[in-house]
């Protein structure tokens, strides 16, 4: 029994300590950020510089037909990459929950891998012009509270457990902004005006209320979170200044102690003086009469 609950701690120790799977999936998640930007930022190029378009009607594409093919295929291989990331963030939750791995790096880097990839797809899909960018800047605020709070959590040891509004939030906008980046280059109407294609204003909206409600329980979950880490960060404020005033009594209770005892020794010192002294009183007065008195005269006159 005692040696299958030393594994069992090894095991534990090891599960807290090695990389593992789930970390490496992380990883992953942040090496497919790259290709990302740079095919976002291609595609902004594109939209902002030369007007770039790109619609479907049925499976044919419509739009500014020099750039349309282009950016109907940056645009997908984005949303590709996206939905890979999405998936290798729910693989190395359950491998993690699996195996038990806990490392810091997964403490930090997961949250803010997850919410990178969200971030740039959600910037991405309103500059084709299929989300509302105040969404994006109310997500980014929400988020750099959140996860400035985490990592400083992590920095002090500071655990705080998932709430449900937290998941339920990253299932939802992960799902919205899915069903946004597929549905969106469809909604579009001929304008009478030109004839040309143009984008369905009120279709938009109904595929981003999803999106809104993400975003409420953002900021709800972000609320939750936020409370929970301060009374944590306060908790061991509280701690660290207790610690310090300890250390603090400890080095003057020390310094109190040095003192008592050096006077002690001093008066030790002293005491043997006067017990020598006392003890041999003779030879200090020969010491004394040995002494040249410069007062008197050599010779009589």
């Amino acid at each position: 029994m005692k040696k299958n609950k030393k594994q069992l701690e090894k095991t534990k120790k090891t599960n807290k300590t090695r990389f593992g799977v789930a970390n490496w999936l992380t990883v992953l998640r942040i090496i497919l950020i790259i290709p990302f930007i740079i095919l976002m930022s291609t595609a902004f190029l594109l939209v902002t510089k030369f007007n770039g378009t790109f619609w479907y009607d049925g499976i044919k594409i419509v739009g500014e037909q020099k750039y349309s093919i282009a950016l109907s295929a940056i645009y997908w291989i984005n949303v590709l990459i996206f939905i890979t990331a999405m998936i290798t963030d729910f693989v190395d939750g359950y491998v993690a929950r699996k195996t038990k791995t806990v490392s810091n790096f997964g403490k930090i880097f997961d949250p803010i891998a997850d919410k990178i990839a969200t971030t740039l797809m959600l910037l991405f899909i309103s500059l084709m012009n299929y989300s509302y960018l105040p969404i994006v800047i109310l997500f980014i605020i929400r988020d750099i509270f959140v996860d400035g709070a985490r990592v400083y959590a992590v920095k002090k040891d500071i655990k705080v457990a998932a709430n449900w509004w937290g998941k339920i939030k990253t299932i939802i906008v992960s799902l919205a902004i899915i069903a946004i980046a597929v549905s969106a280059p469809w909604f579009t109407k001929i304008d009478p005006d030109t004839g040309k294609h143009v984008t369905n204003n009120l279709y938009l909206l109904y595929v981003n209320i999803p999106l809104i409600l993400g975003l409420i329980l953002a900021w709800i979950s972000g609320i939750i979170y936020l409370r929970k880490y301060l009374k944590g960060i306060t908790k061991q404020y509280i701690l660290d200044v207790e610690a310090q005033k300890n250390n603090v009594k400890e080095k003057k209770e020390i310094s109190k102690e040095d003192i008592v005892i050096e006077s002690a020794e001093v008066k030790n010192e002293e005491n043997e003086e006067k017990k020598l002294d006392s003890e041999n009183p003779k030879s200090k007065d020969k010491n004394n009469s040995d002494q040249i008195s410069y007062d008197e005269p050599f010779f009589n006159s």
